[in-house]
Order: structure tokens, then sequence, then C-alpha cells
């Protein structure tokens, strides 16, 4: 009889979690049209958001503590300047816009096409610099800050192994 209770209260439980995660998924849902509307009501011009100062200035760093670069960080996108021009036929472009960003914009594509995101929102990034290098890059739409994170570290590891040789 006892484990016919427990059984029972375990059945209640199970269907009560359901129950919050549909509920969940429901507020999530509101959330992310919210922020589509408030996105659409609030657009600027990209002459707008160049003059727009950044919510924050990263350094990105070595393990030395030598500084590689430093970006600035905008609602919408990062600006980051290097500390030296980078050549693009280096380990920065095949592995860090080849590889690297190049999985978030599959991930951002698919996601456009499914919906979830619009076209506007997919990460892209531009190079700033002269024939064969790059002296700073934009990387639009991170859209996370868990995302910002991961590119900054992941820049990071990069340019460690581009400067030091």
């Amino acid at each position: 009889m006892e484990v016919q209770k427990l059984l029972e209260l375990r059945k209640l439980l199970e269907e009560r979690i359901a129950k919050l995660q549909q509920e969940l998924s429901l507020y999530t849902s509101l959330l992310e049209f919210l922020d589509k509307a408030i996105g659409e009501r609030s657009f600027s011009t990209a002459a707008q958001q160049m003059a727009a100062r950044p919510e924050s200035v990263e350094e990105v760093k070595g393990r030395g503590g030598e500084v590689y670069a430093k970006a600035e960080v905008y609602p919408n996108y990062l600006y980051i300047k290097f500390r030296e021009p980078v050549k693009l036929d280096s380990l920065f472009k095949r592995f860090f816009l080849d590889k690297f960003l190049q999985k978030y914009r599959e991930e951002d594509a698919r996601e456009a096409r499914q919906g979830s995101i619009s076209q506007d929102e997919v990460l892209r990034y531009e190079l700033e610099g002269g024939e064969g290098e790059a002296v700073a890059l934009k990387i639009f739409n991170y859209r996370t800050e868990e995302r910002k994170r991961e590119i900054l570290r992941v820049l990071r590891w990069t340019l460690e192994k581009v400067y030091s040789g």
C-alpha cells in the first residue's frame, strides 16, 4: 500500500513538472515575441548605432597578460580592434572566421529558415583593413551574453596562436 501511494505521488509530480514546462515554454515564446516587437519599434539607423557609446570595453588578453585586442561591446555588435594587423592567410581566417564564426552563422541561418529569428538577426561580420590583413572586426548579431563570451574566448585563443608565431 505504501508503494502505491509513492507511485501516485510520483505520477502527480511528473504531471506538475510537465505542466510547468509547458508554461515555461509559453512564457519564453512570449518574451521572444516581445523582444522582436520592441526591436522593430526601436529601429535605429546604422549611423545612429555607430555614434552610440559602447556598453563596455573588454580587453582580449593572452595568458601572460598581454593585450591582443580591445572589444567594444554594443547592444547588437562587437567592434574588435586588434593590437596589430592580423594576416588573413593565418589561423585567424582558417579557424576563427571560416570555422568558428561560420558555425554560428549556419545555426542562425537555420533558425531564420525555421522562422524563430529574422534574416536580419543572423550573425555576420565585417573586416576592416588593407590587402590581406585585418586591423578590426565587427561582429553583428552576437545575440546573447553567452555567445559573446564564447566569441571572445575563442578569439583570445586564436590571437594567442597567431601572435606567438
